[in-house]
């Protein structure tokens, strides 16, 4: 490569942009101007929503056979705002000085609450009726125990949580109103501070020895630094913070780069020349890393003029602690990150033929790429694990660990090197790709495109599931209505996977018996599938187990997931029908239907089978779910592609599934079994897939 040809290409690339006033604006005007408009909007919004919250009198309703206590002690509340300090000196967390409150007599709290004429109401029942309600919860708690485990009742103790013939008040309020939840909070905190007063008023009067508060004296002393408290938080959304800078800097320069040079025709001019196509990629690589960076440094220098000049508000506490080789290591770190993304958009470019298509594009690669980068979020992750060879995800750990002051230099080095290799290997494939001739012009010509239908599915099965993985994460983040288990998992299942499919198939017109591989298959594969079932579910929970051992997973977020995705309220058929029926027949028909017959020329048999275990295991979203869920999807991968037919695998997720919930239900903990175990089912799992093979009927047209 002759780096002097490189020069003058990049010197021509970076001028090109400079006269390009619409990259101009985009990439450096708009950023430096976007960033003080959200600051001061967004601290004008939150002044605003302050004042306001704080002159609103927060009107609520009292109900319940103890409902003239509570109006009395609200009364005495009311007083002791006014009048006294007392509550001022308890009140460390929220100010109550200005909390105005009244009661309105209505009919019906609850109606008047979702008519928004109330802000909240007070439920205050005495302790009688709050024993008769605790022993009803406790009841049904032990049953639904009972059912989930296969127990008796009398096997599952309740936790006490109040003292019988303790009155109980319940604050109903509207979460998704802001007035409602701030009132909330303020009468929760008053009724918190009024009961402490009252209690220590209580034992003063029955002479109690010494003042209430100075009993045990608990002082919390934290032995880490302001800095390292500081910069734990800022390392763990640090590297996404610049991510995102990187990719929405580097877009427009990558898009104009390539895409838009096919619309000018000029990109064919260029591989004209005596420029080799190394030559070309490596310039334009620069290019857009020079731009992402530099982005990337405005954003940053704006910040910090913004933290000097005191435009943007931070705790006391708040103390960044920046030496040298902090410093040093965050650019050693992030160098790479940046050629890993600017190789990323450059292949993107090559492989839009227009601008605007690269727009399209640009949306689920951003997703991806930011999903690895939230890995220093995840509690109970170090460096010192897999995660370690993960592109992205490494440095995010790393950077987290080196902003609280942890070098561990070794594991640095292996991330800094796979981060190259990831480098390296990602400017090889766009080299490679602007060496594909019908990625470099922007000719429509093409056989497919001419002749659409069926010929022109491959090309954009990608973009369909590309966009059904975006609209999935976004509904799951946003749409509050569908955070239910049988929403979300109807929306999913009906509306995605099987309605995306059916959309594709009629866009297309496709062939619905080639296209979900709707074939018979061979009585001995039935066998062969029968063996796989229960031996390939035990051998994923291996797998699984033995990817916690470098990448660990806390307790509480196994059993948090086991909570809502078997929740003892829904029986046991219902869960079976949701939870294994439903994504047996939507996920395959997606999956292993649509996807794998749009993506069985552009692959090998095995990469294939890779490929679709890995989309797979990222439409499950939860990260620590990705291994296991793509070893199923590659494993039902490999069962279509040996019997020619879906049917196979349907009922192979259906039945995994069950027995699964069905182990969880009996108390049959298969992710706790000596390791003997699952050597013993991964054989059985091999003998299975030999079986299948030994029987094959394989899957048809596909690449050799």
């Amino acid at each position: 490569m002759n780096w002097t040809t490189v020069r003058t290409l990049l010197i021509h690339e970076l001028r090109m942009l400079a006269r390009d006033r619409r990259t101009v604006i985009l990439s450096i005007v708009l950023p430096i101007a976007v960033m003080p408009l959200m600051l001061f909007g967004t601290r004008y919004v939150e002044q605003r929503r302050e004042k306001t919250l704080a002159e609103t009198v927060y009107r609520y309703a009292v109900t319940g056979t103890e409902a003239d206590t509570v109006r009395a002690l609200l009364a005495q509340a009311r007083g002791r705002l006014f009048r006294s300090s007392e509550l001022k000196e308890q009140d460390d967390e929220e100010s109550l000085a200005g909390f105005r409150f009244e009661e309105v007599r209505v009919a019906s709290p609850d109606s008047s609450l979702k008519s928004k004429d109330i802000h909240f109401y007070l439920e205050a029942v005495n302790g009688r009726e709050a024993d008769a309600r605790a022993r009803k919860a406790d009841a049904e708690k032990k049953e639904r125990a009972r059912r989930r485990r296969g127990q008796s009742s009398d096997s599952t103790a309740s936790e006490p949580v109040r003292l019988p013939g303790v009155p109980v008040v319940t604050i109903y309020f509207q979460e998704d109103r802001d007035a409602s939840q701030a009132g909330l909070r303020r009468m929760q905190r008053l009724l918190v501070l009024l009961r402490g007063i009252e209690r220590d008023a209580l034992l003063r009067e029955r002479g109690f020895p010494v003042e209430p508060e100075q009993v045990i004296a608990v002082e919390p002393s934290s032995v880490a630094t302001a800095g390292q408290v500081t910069g734990s938080w800022i390392g763990r959304f640090l590297t996404v913070f610049l991510l995102t800078l990187m990719l929405s800097g580097g877009s427009i320069a990558a898009m104009d780069s390539v895409a838009g040079e096919k619309e000018r025709g000029s990109l064919e001019t260029l591989l004209t020349t005596a420029a080799s196509r190394a030559e070309i990629v490596a310039a334009k690589q620069l290019t857009i890393l020079f731009i992402a960076l530099l982005i990337t440094l405005i954003q940053v220098t704006n910040i910090l003029v913004y933290l000097n000049l005191r435009l943007i508000e931070l705790p006391k506490t708040f103390i960044i602690e920046a030496p040298p080789v902090l410093i040093v290591t965050l650019l050693l770190l992030f160098i790479p990150v940046a050629a890993v993304i600017a190789s990323a958009l450059l292949m993107l470019s090559a492989y839009a033929k227009s601008f605007k298509e690269a727009q399209m594009y640009f949306f689920p690669v951003y997703l991806v790429s930011l999903a690895p980068a939230l890995a220093a979020v995840l509690p109970g992750v170090s460096l010192r694990s897999a995660i370690a060879v993960v592109p992205v995800a490494n440095v995010s750990v790393a950077v987290r660990e080196v902003m609280v002051g942890k070098y561990d230099w070794p594991m640095i080095g292996v991330t800094l090197l796979v981060m190259a290799v990831t480098a390296g290997w990602m400017m090889r494939v766009s080299a490679r790709m602007l060496s594909m001739e019908r990625l470099i012009t922007a000719s429509e010509a093409d056989v497919a495109d001419l002749t659409g239908g069926p010929a022109l599915f491959p090309k954009h099965v990608l973009r369909w599931y590309g966009v059904m993985w975006a609209v999935i994460f976004a509904v799951a983040a946003n749409i509050p209505e569908l955070a239910t288990l049988k929403r979300q998992l109807f929306f999913n299942e009906v509306v995605i996977f099987l309605g995306g499919p059916a959309l594709m198939i009629w866009k297309y017109r496709l062939n619905v018996r080639e296209a979900l591989a709707l074939r018979p298959v061979k009585p001995l594969a039935w066998l062969a599938v029968l063996l796989a079932i229960p031996s390939g579910l035990v051998t994923a929970l291996g797998v699984f187990r033995l990817a916690n051992l470098f990448l660990p997973v806390p307790e509480r977020l196994l059993e948090r997931f086991g909570q809502e995705f078997m929740p003892s309220d829904i029986p046991f058929w219902q869960l079976l029908l949701l939870l294994a029926v439903l994504p047996g027949i939507c996920e395959e028909i997606g999956f292993r239907g649509l996807l794998l017959y749009g993506l069985r020329r552009k692959f090998r048999p095995v990469r294939l089978a890779l490929v679709i275990g890995a989309i797979f295991g990222l439409f499950h979203i939860a990260l620590f779910r990705l291994i296991p869920t793509a070893f199923l999807g590659m494993t039902l991968t490999g069962i279509v592609l040996l019997t020619g037919s879906i049917f196979p695998s349907m009922f192979a997720h259906a039945a995994s599934n069950a027995l699964s919930f069905w182990a969880a239900r009996q108390g049959l903990s298969l992710h706790t079994l000596d390791w003997w175990w699952y050597l013993a089912t991964a054989a059985a799992f091999a003998l299975s897939f030999y079986l299948l093979y030994r029987v094959r009927t394989p899957y048809p047209d596909l690449r050799a």
